[in-house]
């Protein structure tokens, strides 16, 4: 379980910390978002395992649907690293 981030506040901020602060939210929400895909994907596949039995309950989500999340959150990552990649070039230039 992990604490929320708290966004950054941009008013007050000049244009071109205000552009940081709108990352900064956005890498958060990505962050936040693949911790909890990750977390559900771990908890499904615990589900999986212990189902073995007629008593355990079912796992949510069937082979196809959980490569289908692994590869989204893939690629939300990627993206991630892609802006952040962009954000660190701008800094140097």
């Amino acid at each position: 379980m992990f604490k929320p981030f708290e966004w950054v506040e941009g008013e007050g901020l000049s244009s071109s910390l205000q552009s940081h602060a709108v990352f900064l939210n956005d890498a958060r929400d990505v962050v936040q978002g693949a911790q909890t895909l990750v977390q559900l994907l771990g908890w499904d596949e615990d589900r999986r395992d212990a189902a073995s039995s007629d008593t355990e309950p079912a796992p949510l989500f069937d082979a196809c649907q959980r490569s289908s999340l692994q590869r989204f959150l893939a690629v939300s990552l990627g993206l991630l690293h892609a802006r952040i990649e962009a954000q660190c070039e701008a800094l140097t230039e």
